[in-house]
């Protein structure tokens, strides 16, 4: 099964309009939710519903291995990629003349120091005409060797398709040049597509290690602090923008487990809300679909099982199932049918599948095999007739009855009348009707049910 293709089938539509209203006023914020709980599905689906928004989204957690001081180079050269897949670099791009010679300085340095050494020595303070001459010698000298440059493609070349292929064999050698570049594609392409909007998010920012984390909220961070350059407030959004002139950057994480990472690596007394509210001072946006989630797995489960809702429903209210994440609970049903073997068929009894698929999922789900009999028994006392329907069958197998009729009591009386429950009509798929009766004395053959036992039963036939 396809976790992202099922998650997605969770109906979002009123979370995404909420997440649109969020950005419009948040052009920097936490996308909050736990591991596992749909993010990425979610920021899927954002992206196919939202058309106003192109989303360059990057993973950090491919950056593992390197080094603090890297970190954000290799943001660039993925935000450099990511342009270029969404069709926002054109063709024809070429660095300006004014990067190109600055990035050319800055890799050629021991050249143009030397040539400058020369040119110096001509430099005679006391004869300005010397000097002048000199000087214009030196500047022709330099603008030969930058056309040359330019004109053959230079040692990492001046197209971009040559500039980027130079990241994996020089390495990355200077910030600027590179954000220079991204904000000139990003503004050029934001001058043509008015009506769109250019959304920066960073995936699974707490999967990675916590300098890592810090190193790329502080640097997104910094660009606020820009403002106070220019005289103006660093919340003056219209003054500073964000990073790389994207509209709105976003990061997803869970927020409580940030900041237990923060206080971890910072130390317990440091302030994170002061911290965090550097780079997100209006709040964050928490994603929760618990109640859609919740019905959503109880469908999921009455899929796999063959057995109705309220029936899932009732050993699913034995026990809080949404303390997994949606991730786990998927992997627990994903072809679970592989890991039962069913009991033999005796005549026309034939066991229903429900409750050894549920009894395999909960075992996935990590529950021990007392917890499970437990969850189960409590379920059928509660509803015997709901839950008989499903376990009867496998009751009459483990009772060699082959006749398909059983009367049994779970020792409960009403009103002083002794309840039986007779099932019978079994179905071919295992099903079994189960009707209730009262008498004033108990019926010989009926048999008093253990359930722990029947439900350990089911448990034999469920692979470990």
């Amino acid at each position: 099964m396809n976790d992202t293709k099922k998650v997605c089938l969770i109906p979002m539509d009123d979370k995404i309009r909420e997440f649109d209203k969020h950005l419009r006023s948040h052009p920097r914020t936490i996308l909050s939710a736990r591991f596992g709980d749909g993010k990425s599905c979610f920021l899927t689906a954002a992206e196919k519903e939202l058309k106003k928004y192109v989303f360059l989204k990057l993973y950090p957690v491919n950056y593992q291995v390197a080094d603090n001081q890297d970190i954000f180079e290799y943001i660039k050269r993925d935000l450099l990629f990511q342009l270029y897949g969404k069709g926002m670099v054109p063709v024809t791009y070429e660095i300006p003349d004014s990067i190109a010679s600055y990035f050319f300085l800055c890799n050629n340095w021991e050249k143009f120091a030397h040539k400058a050494l020369q040119e110096l020595s001509l430099f005679d303070a006391s004869n300005a005409t010397k000097t002048t001459l000199g000087a214009v010698k030196f500047l022709q000298s330099m603008k030969k060797k930058y056309d040359e440059f330019k004109k053959n493609g230079g040692e990492l070349g001046v197209k971009l398709e040559h500039f980027m292929a130079s990241f994996d064999d020089k390495g990355i050698y200077e910030s600027d040049p590179i954000t220079s570049i991204l904000c000139d594609i990003i503004k050029d392409w934001k001058k043509l597509h008015s009506h769109k909007k250019v959304c920066l998010v960073f995936e699974d920012l707490d999967r990675i290690d916590p300098a890592h984390i810090f190193r790329i909220l502080n640097v997104i961070s910094a660009q606020v602090d820009y403002g106070y350059k220019y005289g103006a407030s660093p919340r003056s959004n219209s003054a500073v923008g964000n990073k790389f002139g994207v509209d709105n950057i976003v990061v997803c994480l869970d927020y409580d487990n940030l900041e237990n990472i923060f206080h971890h690596f910072y130390g317990a007394k440091t302030c994170f809300d002061g911290y965090i509210n550097k780079f997100s001072d209006r709040g964050v946006f928490t994603y929760s679909l618990q109640e859609q989630v919740n019905q959503f797995y109880v469908n999921e489960l009455a899929r796999v099982t063959g057995m109705e809702n309220k029936a899932v429903l009732a050993i699913m209210n034995k026990y809080d199932f949404l303390t997994y994440t949606l991730r786990q609970l998927y992997h627990a049903v994903d072809d679970i049918g592989k890991q039962i073997s069913l009991p033999q068929a005796l005549n026309r009894v034939v066991p229903h599948r429900g409750l050894f698929i549920m009894t395999a999922i909960m075992r996935r789900l990590g529950l021990s095999d007392e917890k499970i009999i437990t969850i189960i028994s409590e379920a059928f006392r509660s509803q015997p007739q709901l839950i008989g329907a499903y376990a009867a069958t496998s009751m009459m197998l483990r009772r060699k009855i082959e006749n398909g009729a059983l009367a049994f009591s779970l020792g409960e009386m009403e009103n002083g009348y002794v309840v039986t429950y007779y099932a019978d009509d079994c179905r071919q798929d295992g099903l079994a009707f189960i009707k209730q009766q009262k008498n004033f004395i108990k019926d010989p053959n009926t048999e008093e049910c253990k359930v722990e036992d029947d439900i350990e039963f089911i448990l034999r036939f469920v692979n470990k």
